[in-house]
């Protein structure tokens, strides 16, 4: 760097100083002078998008090599949260940060640089990470101006930023669940249950944002909540007291379209969020956290807390099983609509919900594959086949094989629980599991498939289970 961090500090000072005569002009001297502080001579200006040019925010990409290219916001002073009340709070956004970042959804943007020369945010484009922050220009000059400068950038130091560890960023997640539980339970005491249920279907609803599983409704029903999500952030007063009260109308319309279990209406539920002038105020926090914190992996370190037995649950890992492989490998086109795999959480932990419902579709995927085949054999080489006689061989495709996940979820696979709380964390992990994995295998489907069925209280913990005849079960314990 051409000049020292003192220089940083004393020129975005100055420009603190005299806000009462600042103009646009005045702003782009100091912001050039800055950029030429990080030894960015010649950043490129784009045209700011309505949120920017609402903010009047100077804009510019700043390009350190072919693959790196960062989007550089700079606001007037006072538009930006300080970021540490921000992280106190466990999210990742102040409103300004996340309005921006929405406008900088690109593939060619790597990092977005938000600062209004005091306070700076500083993300990672494609993972919607926090990286750095600073309160003021002092911590700037410590924690990110040396990442920044245009050498560092061509060399990769931005790769090298350390990144948040999981346990850091669950824990965040989860004493957000639990400030808000608490603010519920000071308006209205009620009981923990159904606190747990709101908690778990916002998870749901942000976690079906990155996956495209339900055709038609989907949409619509996301597009809704964004706009209750905009209500609650910028509406007046009379439309955020309403927030509450379409969150629970929107609730009951998933129910009804989705066939979500999770979804299905509670009494407790709904007086509770019905003109509770609280609930505006935990949607737009809601929005405030980054998406990378609802992954699966981050959901499930989110309850790795409390109970010691309860906490080894998260973290086991599935053994691996030769009787249990041997069952599965054994399946056959015949028979494998009667299949049957059960495990118990209690004993196997929750990521054996993964492992096992895997094991179970790759069977199905199998046999679809050998049903293929057969039906290959079977069409005569030469000839049209019409539609009675192609209709008449795919009568015989088992149910596996025409809709694996709703299959396994029917009548393939069973959960044991001991307690409420093992009941609550695998429903919640098993629906964003289906859901993933319905994404993953592009099988969209009109609805999430019905899991209420597939859990079962475990009364008297390990203690062993007779296994109806006509349908082979094995139950997992490991």
């Amino acid at each position: 760097m051409r000049n020292s961090a003192s220089e940083i500090a004393k020129l975005c000072e100055s420009w603190w100083g005299r806000l009462t005569d600042t103009s646009k002009v005045e702003q782009r001297a100091y912001v050039m002078k800055l950029l030429a502080l990080l030894d960015w001579d010649l950043p490129i200006p784009f045209s700011p998008q309505e949120t920017a040019e609402h903010l009047n925010a100077l804009t510019y990409l700043l390009r350190g090599d072919g693959q790196t290219t960062i989007a550089a916001y700079f606001l007037m002073p006072g538009a930006l949260d300080a970021p540490s009340t921000v992280i106190e709070k466990g999210l990742d956004y102040c409103p300004t940060t996340r309005a921006l970042m929405q406008e900088s959804q690109s593939p060619n943007i790597s990092y977005v640089l938000i600062s209004d020369l005091y306070r700076t945010y500083f993300y990672d484009a494609l993972t919607d990470e926090l990286l750095l922050y600073a309160d003021d220009p002092s911590v700037f000059n410590r924690d990110i101006a040396n990442f920044l400068k245009r050498g560092q950038v061509a060399r990769g130091a931005l790769e090298e930023i350390r990144r948040e560890p999981r346990s850091v960023t669950a824990r965040h997640l989860r004493n957000w669940r639990k400030r808000w539980k608490c603010t519920f339970s000071e308006y209205n005491q009620v009981s923990e249950s159904v606190l747990d249920a709101l908690m778990d279907r916002l998870i749901v609803i942000r976690f079906l944002f990155q996956h495209d599983t339900l055709r038609r409704t989907r949409r619509r029903l996301l597009a809704r909540f964004m706009d209750i999500a905009a209500e609650a952030t910028t509406g007046g007063e009379t439309a955020r007291h309403n927030c509450g009260g379409k969150l629970v109308r929107l609730f009951h319309d998933m129910w009804l379209d989705w066939s979500a279990d999770l979804f299905c209406p509670l009494a407790e539920l709904d007086e509770l969020l019905e003109e509770n002038e609280q609930a505006a105020a935990m949607i737009k926090e809601f929005m405030l956290l980054a998406q990378s914190k609802f992954s699966i992996a981050t959901i499930l370190e989110s309850f790795n807390y409390g109970d010691p037995t309860e906490k080894m649950r998260v973290r086991m890992v599935p053994d691996g099983n030769e009787e249990r492989d041997a069952y599965l490998n054994r399946q056959e086109l015949e028979n494998i609509d009667e299949a049957r795999i059960e495990l118990d959480v209690h004993e196997a932990g929750y990521r054996a919900l993964f492992h096992w419902f895997d094991k179970l579709i790759a069977v199905y995927d199998r046999l679809n594959l050998e049903f293929e085949a057969k039906t290959h054999h079977e069409i005569p080489e030469r000839g049209d086949v019409d539609l009675f006689t192609w209709s008449a061989i795919d009568s015989k495709r088992p149910n596996a094989c025409t809709d694996n996940i709703g299959q396994a979820c029917a009548k393939g696979f069973g959960i044991y629980y001991t307690s409420d709380k093992e009941l609550r964390i695998s429903r919640l992990l098993f629906i964003l599991h289906v859901i993933a994995l319905g994404a993953q295998k592009q099988q969209t489907t009109e609805h999430l498939p019905a899991v209420t069925s597939i859990f079962m209280e475990n009364v008297v913990p390990g203690t062993a289970r007779n296994n109806n005849a006509s349908s082979p079960r094995i139950l997992v314990n490991g």
